[in-house]
């Protein structure tokens, strides 16, 4: 009966594929350079089969239950199978209020007799029926009456419901499930979490349902003060799907610019560039920027490949699709003028490869960036199973040929790997100048892939200690202890046998986490890497989506924000940020910071947004099902008190924008501080320019800048503190930038949210 029913979905999702596959991103308003990738993109949307796909399209599949659900009387065996699947996907594309209906019917039904459902079928449906007046409450609290402290947690003041009766309704539905099983922390979770949003959490949960209150509450030093989200005042608080973030000066006029991404295909997955215009404010540019039309991308990274000194923009498409992720990445060129231009098929690295990630290096010193992608081949290659040409997707390594266009050399290099690669970092891994190759890879061992010059690399996995985790996401490499070497940071996520939420409480209220624990190498410096993560306190539950790193406190050590979650609408977990307390260990400042917002957290992007010395954090929010969108949100900085400087290098014989190149600080203080030019982890894009906090030192002693593509370093003395300076490649001496700070303007509502 199954199978039949299984070939009926399959007929009913392509009859209505076909009709809703119109091109509904052309536009008379799109740039006519970018007509190709508009109608690309629209091409490669219209022929995925939803039914093959785990996340998006999910109205799509929802009308398919439903038509098929119609066709059965309700004393079928098959009918509320079809009307649990129906409801799960209208939850799932936003139409809460309807999924609840469905549930309802369906409940009202089998008390009637006239449909037989199973105790365990009924708490099935219960449980559903929880988690959507969960997110009808999110829907009508969070994103409706969005406040600054909307979905933050633990829930206080401004972020507590006005509007009741979601929470109130989970509640009444959960506490009567607890009872049948005690011992369900997930539930136990969305219970305290429900009475959060009502202001009645502790007091009036049952006691033994209830976390402890120190549950959320940092066992920290304090020194962080509250970040405050002023996206929705500013107007950049775009509401989508998971997806990317870049913060860049993309117009070189010194105050930087925010661009974003959501993952789906439709005209509400816009890709938005916000310019901020030097008096404490953004200007959406995105129809100006010629940018209408061009839709997707779960991840974004800037690069400057044609070494015009302007930032470009590479969006990544198609991750976790499996077969019909064979969406095209763009690259988008910065002409100097306010616009981009799509060049990707002219510049020869057109492909229809599922990705989430790149890398853009110098691999071979010539003075122009190189461009690897890592592509997700979705299949166990050591299960012995038969791989179909469509499950196939090998990386692809693209060599700058210094004219516009690149060559893919990956097959005569060794790196035709057909993996699931999820996240890619450069790493000068032994300190020798060439930029190495670090990929995390999903289900199996990871891969550290040394270079050794002429374009030759090694694979020094084993020997360097650095395989783990195996089942891994986004990846970045940085220098954590200031030691002059890159140490490593990768992303766990393992799931165990329960679900997220399940584990963050098991966590939370006291036990030694158990899934998703991240892994921490410490670089020895001699070519191996040693596993440090239970030393620096970071053996946790994280389930990182997405993650990036900056200073919170300009202390000069490197502290790391999580972007959490996974695309179930009952995986509500806080994003989670961790402070590095003087390169010794790493201490938890979600909840005190402000950081531990439960709705999906993805594309993080550190920089000094208003000009003021200290890192601000922009981050892309929402999830993969179509209905699980969020405001995106920008943490302003309230650090006070410690001195900077930003520093700026342009290469004349390396690369313009000297990605790669490595900086090192002697402080008057007497701190050593490190850094290398980078748009930071595998997911978001950190301003290339280098944001360098350093404490209580009035003057930085020395600054010594290794190039790229130079041997000896370039050295200065005697720097001032707090000032932007830049420095260029071969010149003795640097120059101050006059750039001014810029206050965001508070008292200035925009809407809430840009859809």
């Amino acid at each position: 009966m199954r199978g039949i029913l299984n070939c009926c979905i399959l007929l009913l999702v392509i009859i209505i594929s076909a009709c809703g596959s119109g091109k509904e991103n052309s536009s008379s308003n799109v740039d006519p350079s970018n007509q190709y990738m508009v109608d690309l993109l629209a091409e490669r949307h219209s022929v995925v089969n939803p039914l093959d796909m785990q996340y998006y399209y999910n109205s799509k599949r929802a009308a398919t239950y439903d038509s098929l659900r119609r066709r059965q009387s309700p004393g079928s065996p098959d009918y509320s199978f079809l009307t649990y699947w129906y409801s799960r996907e209208l939850l799932n594309s936003g139409l809460t209020e309807k999924a609840i209906e469905e549930i309802q019917e369906l409940q009202t039904l089998a008390d009637e007799g006239e449909v037989e459902m199973e105790d365990q079928e009924k708490s099935f449906f219960n449980r559903l029926l929880a988690v959507a007046y969960l997110r009808l409450g999110e829907q009508e609290n969070c994103i409706i009456n969005h406040s600054s402290a909307s979905c933050i947690i633990p829930i206080t003041a401004d972020g507590i419901h006005t509007i009741t009766r979601g929470s109130e309704t989970a509640i009444e539905i959960i506490e009567p499930l607890l009872e049948d099983t005690p011992n369900d922390l997930e539930l136990q979770w969305l219970l305290n979490i429900a009475y959060q949003t009502l202001g009645k959490y502790p007091d009036e949960v049952p006691s033994k349902f209830r976390i402890p209150l120190d549950a959320f509450q940092d066992n920290s030093s304090g020194v962080i003060d509250r970040f405050e989200d002023v996206a929705p005042m500013l107007g950049v608080a775009t509401r989508g799907l998971a997806g990317g973030s870049i913060t860049e000066d993309f117009n070189n006029d010194g105050y930087i610019d925010i661009l974003v991404t959501s993952s789906g295909f439709t005209s509400s997955d816009q890709m938005r560039i916000y310019i901020n215009n030097g008096q404490g404010g953004f200007d959406d540019m995105t129809e100006e920027a010629g940018l209408k039309g061009l839709v997707g991308g779960l991840n974004s990274v800037q690069t400057d490949y044609n070494n015009d000194g302007y930032a470009d923009i590479f969006v990544l498409r198609g991750g976790w699709f499996g077969k019909w992720g064979k969406h095209p990445n763009s690259l988008l060129r910065n002409n100097g003028d306010g616009t981009f231009t799509d060049v990707t098929k002219e510049a020869g690295i057109l492909s229809f490869n599922p990705t989430q990630t790149c890398v853009w290096a110098d691999f071979n010193n010539d003075g122009w960036l190189d461009l690897f992608i890592g592509n997700e081949t979705n299949v166990n290659q050591n299960s012995g199973e038969q791989i179909s040409r469509d499950d196939i997707h090998q990386a692809e390594f693209y060599l700058n040929k210094k004219n516009g266009t690149f060559a893919n050399i990956a097959q005569s290099i060794g790196f035709s790997f057909t993996k699931f690669i999820k996240g890619a970092t450069a790493i000068d891994a032994n300190n020798d100048g060439l930029q190495d190759l670090f990929l995390s890879i999903l289900g199996e061992p990871n891969k550290m892939m040394i270079n050794k010059g002429n374009m030759q690399f090694e694979d020094r996995t084993q020997s360097a200690g650095v395989f783990e985790p195996i089942i891994s996401f986004p990846v970045g490499s940085f220098d954590y202890n200031n030691d002059g070497y890159e140490d490593l940071v990768i992303s766990g996520y393992s799931s165990s046998n329960n679900t997220l939420a399940f584990e963050t409480a098991f966590e939370f209220m006291g036990n030694n986490a158990r899934a998703a624990l991240p892994k921490i190498y410490r670089n020895n410096g001699n070519g191996t890497f040693s596993d440090v993560t239970k030393q620096l306190k970071m053996d946790k539950t994280i389930y990182g989506m997405g993650f990036n790193y900056g200073d919170l406190d300009n202390d000069g050590y490197l502290d790391i924000y999580f972007g959490t979650g996974d695309p179930s609408f009952e995986s509500i977990i806080p994003n989670r940020m961790f402070r590095n307390v003087n390169g010794e260990y790493f201490e938890e400042v979600s909840f005190s910071g402000g950081f531990s917002n439960i709705q999906k957290g993805h594309g993080i992007s550190w920089s000094d947004i208003d000009n003021d010395g200290d890192q601000d954090i922009y981050i892309t929010m929402g999830g993969a099902h179509e209905g699980d969108i969020y405001q995106n949100q920008l943490l302003v900085n309230p650090s006070e008190g410690k001195n900077w400087i930003n520093i700026k290098l342009t290469g004349t014989q390396g690369n313009k924008k000297a990605i790669g190149a490595k900086v090192h600080l002697r402080t008057s203080s007497g701190q050593n501080i490190y850094r290398t030019v980078t748009s930071g982890a595998s997911f978001g894009g950190n301003s290339l320019d280098l944001e360098i906090g350093i404490g209580t030192a009035e003057q930085i002693d020395v600054i010594e800048v290794q190039w790229p593509s130079e041997t000896s370093p370039q050295t200065f003395k005697n720097i001032s503190a707090n000032q932007h300076i830049e420095i260029i490649e071969g010149q003795d001496n640097f120059s101050k930038r006059e750039i001014i700070k810029s206050a965001f303007i508070k008292d200035h509502q925009h809407e809430n949210a840009t859809e």
